[in-house]
């Protein structure tokens, strides 16, 4: 399981059938300004249902917002047990069936579950249509629908519920170009702006006796200039990050470089490859909504991973080289 690849969307019966209402744009992005709001200054929680892979889970969380610092804990409740703790500078994975957890360093940017949302209003409106579609109920509460279409093959689309009082998503559909869900969530039960003690946070399972897989970040050399370029990225997707890596259970550090459109984002890792060894598996591979790509430049692994069509990273692994 890879902890940052946990995403959201759902349906049920039929309260997705929408038909989309003609409003303007403008209306539609405020809409989204409030969702990414609501996710950053909120406590809230409650159970969701997760599905992806044609698998249905059933996940608790718990997220508490201090001083802009936003803390989470999510619990799975059927299936193999794990538990994911979340803040701003990491992400924990408590896994018992494997005695082990895995870290993952993050970035300190704010961003937080559910993670589809926007980074930049001002980037989607060349790539994706953004309408209001009509109300509904999730959860016992009103709610917004907020439509967001892919205007190519290279990124998906969503449609996402918003609670009407608050913003908070309730539930999200994750699409194809042809409209289809490929994930879906849906909040079942929550109480929102609730007092939540820090204590609620703690891992059941506090990690004594089990292995522990760190990555790390170069801190140092993070939002520096690429080495490595890409010369064909799909119309709408620019730099965002670049920085040195080393993934949990690999010793090998990638330079990592970061494309997003302002919705979707493509990581980029590159390694240099042992002598002697493999290159191991290369072209497509897939997790549901998530598509990989893997090749060799020179003496160099290439792997382009994101939620995003298969084609997207196909391009973008095709044309990876090296820098000047």
């Amino acid at each position: 399981m890879t902890v940052l690849a946990l995403r959201s969307a759902f349906f049920i019966g039929g309260i997705f059938s929408f038909s989309i209402v003609a409003q303007g744009a403008g209306v539609a992005n405020d809409w989204l300004m409030k969702m990414s709001q609501a996710a950053r200054t909120l406590n809230y929680e409650g159970t969701f249902v997760y599905q992806h892979n044609n698998q249905l889970e059933a996940m608790q969380i718990v997220h508490r917002v201090d001083n802009g610092s936003i803390n989470e804990k999510l619990v799975s409740l059927n299936g193999v047990p794990r538990e994911v703790i979340r803040d701003n500078q990491e992400v924990r994975c408590y896994l018992p069936d494997e005695n082990s957890v895995v870290v993952e360093h993050r970035k300190a940017n704010g961003k937080s579950f559910p993670s589809i949302l926007p980074e930049n209003l001002h980037l989607l409106d060349n790539n994706y249509e953004i309408r209001l579609g009509r109300k509904g109920r999730i959860a016992d509460r009103e709610a917004q629908l907020v439509a967001i279409s892919p205007q190519d093959q290279y990124r998906y689309g969503y449609s996402l519920w918003a609670d009407s009082k608050t913003g908070l998503v309730l539930a999200a559909d994750l699409t194809d170009t042809r409209g289809r869900a490929i994930e879906r969530f849906m909040f079942t039960q929550i109480n929102i702006g609730s007092d939540i003690e820090p204590s609620a946070l703690r891992p059941r399972s506090e990690g004594k006796n089990m292995v522990w897989h760190r990555g790390s970040w170069d801190w140092a050399s993070e939002d520096l200039k690429p080495t490595w370029k890409v010369t064909r990225l799909p119309k709408g997707f620019a730099l965002s990050a670049s920085m040195i890596s080393t993934m949990p259970m690999r010793s090998v550090p990638a330079e990592h470089i970061v494309f997003s459109d302002g919705l979707a984002a493509v990581s980029v890792f590159i390694e240099r490859m042992k002598r002697g060894k493999k290159a191991g598996m290369r072209g497509p591979s897939s997790m549901g909504a998530v598509h990989a790509y893997s090749t060799v430049v020179d003496d160099y692994r290439v792997t382009v991973v994101g939620e995003v069509p298969a084609a997207t990273v196909a391009q973008i692994a095709g044309s990876v080289t090296a820098g000047d």
